[in-house]
């Protein structure tokens, strides 16, 4: 009688693409054949802070401090209209995703943002752009990218980064020479009924995560997210890279969690060893 409803299962995920191989080359073909701006000009170009910002929902809440933020600014996707609306005009958009749904993010160009755009993101992106600072960048990862860049003579650097563009985007800032890096809106969770600073570009599915038994609601997607900053945080660490995030969410609790810099209530943070810290658990009916 007292059985709970549901139990916790360790969190086995398997992810895939959401574009086809076929689709992603076809759109780095018709980039290559583009005269264009490499990336690799702006490698190790910078130096200073720089914010990565990310649509997560909690930049609804802390945008404002971006306003006398010291450094430069790098927003992802959606966060750069975000951001522009409210006055704050970022020094590069970023955004590598291969789907047309990514046009939405395109429709009020700035000329005062420097648009760094992945090989794999389809030419409509590019047409949107004509006549605004771009520069194309290769991100690792693609079946059929290598091929094609020996295809085309072009001896240019592949960047990894995981699946998501604020991930992408923290060895992207790192190859440019930015030290520390901050984190905004890279939450990993949603906030109630948000799934980010505005709608979602897709309908979300929708389950539960819990870690150090803290839940979370999440899109499948998202528990791919927190994979990537387990793996991508502890190199830049080692090369001496300093990581602050901001905000809440599954990713600022898992930051905190691994003792890198986060500005989380105190009430939501962990003191003392815990067990298993990184490990997520999932809701089974």
């Amino acid at each position: 009688m007292n059985a709970p409803d549901f139990a916790w299962l360790p969190l086995k995920a398997k992810y895939g693409l959401a574009n086809s191989d076929e689709d992603i080359a076809s759109n780095i073909e018709a980039t290559l054949k583009t005269e264009y701006r490499g990336f690799q000009e702006l490698i190790e170009a910078k130096k200073g802070a720089v914010s990565v910002v990310g649509s997560g929902t909690s930049l609804k809440a802390n945008w404002h401090k971006l306003k006398d933020f010291d450094g430069d600014i790098v927003a992802c996707n959606a966060a750069c209209q975000f951001l522009l609306e409210r006055g704050i005009t970022p020094q590069y958009m970023f955004c590598f995703d291969a789907d047309k749904l990514v046009m939405e993010f395109f429709e009020k160009p700035h000329k005062d943002v420097t648009y760094i755009i992945s090989s794999r993101c389809v030419p409509q992106v590019f047409e949107a752009l004509k006549g605004f600072k771009v520069i194309v960048i290769h991100t690792g990862g693609d079946l059929h990218l290598e091929e094609l860049l020996l295809k085309y003579g072009k001896n240019e650097p592949m960047f990894i980064g995981g699946s998501a563009a604020v991930t992408r985007g923290m060895t992207v800032v790192a190859a440019m020479g930015y030290n520390p890096i901050h984190l905004w809106g890279v939450d990993g969770s949603f906030a109630g009924e948000d799934t980010h600073i505005g709608q979602s570009t897709t309908v979300e599915r929708r389950t539960k995560i819990m870690m150090n038994k803290r839940v979370f609601d999440v899109a499948p997607w998202m528990t791919r997210q927190v994979d990537d900053f387990k793996m991508l945080a502890p190199p830049l660490k080692a090369w001496g890279i300093r990581l602050i995030v901001h905000g809440d969410g599954l990713i600022p609790y898992l930051a905190e969690t691994l003792g890198y810099e986060t500005d989380l209530p105190a009430y939501k943070r962990i003191y003392g060893k815990v067990k298993n810290t990184t490990q997520l658990f999932w809701n089974a009916l």
